[in-house]
């Protein structure tokens, strides 16, 4: 996995992963790595669903310069 990955703190406890240039790729764990672990299924899970429709995947690169953009 090669995009950038926001992991937040949710209110309720817990956290929050998600790849911001994949829509809808997140998940959720009472710990940063059962997120993150969480978020690495996810985030097969949508590359594979992306492939079996024909959709190609955002540019790393672009993807990492809108975060830095939205960061700065």
């Amino acid at each position: 996995m090669n995009y950038p990955v926001v992991i937040y703190p949710c209110e309720e406890g817990g956290f929050v992963a998600e790849i911001p240039a994949l829509k809808g790729c997140l998940a959720q764990g009472e710990t940063i790595e059962e997120t993150f672990q969480e978020l690495r299924t996810v985030f097969q899970l949508w590359v594979e669903t992306a492939q079996a429709h024909h959709q190609t995947l955002p540019d790393v690169t672009r993807a990492i310069d809108q975060v830095r953009l939205l960061s700065a």
